[in-house]
């Protein structure tokens, strides 16, 4: 071979070298700029969903009876003798039966005694119907905490429930209609005097009383005021004079049809 041919031969063989190695480190680069990143996980509209104004406000505690007394059911059929537990204050009772019959309710403590009774006029009785059953209510008050002893006299099935009477934010003049014995809620009446015109109907008895919040009486020469006790229909106007700014609740005890108005006189 001669001194040409061998530096040719020289000269190609070290560009092929050259020319290899720049391919190499090329590739090598190329790959890791290829690489595709590893991906990043994105949580779904679910897993970033915020809570719902339900889930996060605080939520308004039911109402609670302003005597602080829970509501206390018993039922039964028939006679039935139960125990209750009470705390002292106002109460209210709540009797529902299948039947408008005669019903007698006495509560007793060791100081107190409530006793009473309830009659439907027939003709009327489908007037005070709640749910499908009859019913009546009468407001009571304790002078102390105690279990009292229950007992119910009647021949029907019923339901007797305990809480404290309702309140409205209303003043004089008021108007509460009903059937049977009824306690309204109470309303406000300040110091002063008041008429109260009173009218039963298809009523063999009725009585008309105020109480005060704490469960007083309002008398007038020991006898309940507005009207302590009439026999048969009865429709007239009634004087009270009121001592004391308070909330007053009216208990009527009647088997017709009785309409209550309070006005200052």
């Amino acid at each position: 071979m001669s001194k040409i041919s061998s530096k040719i031969y020289l000269f190609t063989l070290l560009a092929l070298l050259i020319a290899g190695f720049a391919l190499s480190a090329g590739c090598t680069g190329n790959s890791g700029a290829d690489k595709t990143p590893a991906a990043t996980a994105t949580p779904t509209a679910e897993e970033t969903t915020a809570a719902t104004p339900e889930e996060t406000a605080v939520k308004t505690p039911e109402a609670t009876p302003v005597s602080g007394e829970e509501k206390a059911t018993i039922s039964g059929t028939g006679d039935v003798n139960a125990s209750v537990e009470f705390k002292g204050g106002v109460h209210l009772l709540t009797f529902t039966q299948d039947k408008p019959l005669k019903s007698e309710i006495a509560i007793q403590t060791e100081k107190d005694y409530i006793g009473l009774t309830s009659l439907f006029n027939e003709s009327v009785a489908e007037k005070s119907m709640k749910d499908g059953r009859y019913y009546w209510t009468q407001a009571f008050m304790l002078e102390e905490n105690a279990v009292a002893d229950v007992e119910v006299y009647t021949e029907s099935e019923w339901t007797l429930d305990f809480s404290f009477p309702q309140m409205i934010n209303g003043i004089v003049p008021q108007t509460f209609t009903g059937v049977g014995n009824k306690a309204t809620p109470f309303f406000q009446i300040n110091e002063g005097e008041y008429k109260f015109s009173i009218k039963a109907d298809n009523s063999q008895l009725v009585e008309v009383h105020l109480m005060d919040y704490y469960g007083n009486p309002v008398l007038a020469d020991n006898a309940e005021m507005p009207l302590a006790y009439h026999e048969g229909s009865y429709d007239d106007v009634v004087t009270v004079k009121i001592t004391e700014d308070n909330n007053y609740l009216i208990n009527v005890v009647c088997d017709g049809e009785w309409t209550v108005s309070v006005e200052e006189a």
